[in-house]
């Protein structure tokens, strides 16, 4: 049996030890939105063209493809939801223009998805 002793001198601790230390202290978290104010912010997205409201866990990916408007440009492949960066790779940081339908395959200005508030 191993009492975690053996083999050390002095102050000396196993480095295992090191992977059970309570680093809480130092650790930076950042906090998750609030899924309330998440929920509402995608209630006021919508595909322009079929109305089709996305949910935070659709996701789109960074490819461009033959037939769309999107201008060419050297895609990453990044898999993320666009409507969370306000269409930004998190990859390459393409801010892309046109936003294709998960449910009518169009494509729409980015910015068209978005209703307007009521002032």
């Amino acid at each position: 049996m191993y009492t975690g002793t053996e083999g050390t001198r002095g102050s000396e601790t196993p480095s295992f030890y090191a992977l059970k230390r309570d680093l809480s202290r130092t650790r930076t978290t950042t906090p998750k939105p609030d899924l309330d104010d998440v929920e509402e912010a995608f209630s006021r997205i919508r595909c322009p063209l079929c109305a089709w409201q996305p949910s935070p866990n659709d996701r789109w990916s960074c490819v461009w493809v033959e037939g769309s408007p999107e201008p060419p440009f050297p895609s990453c492949g990044a898999i993320w939801n666009t409507f969370r960066t306000r269409g930004s790779c998190p990859g390459c940081r393409h801010q892309w223009r046109w936003t294709s339908c998960l449910r009518c395959a169009g494509w729409s200005l980015h910015e068209d998805w978005y209703e307007v508030s009521p002032a």
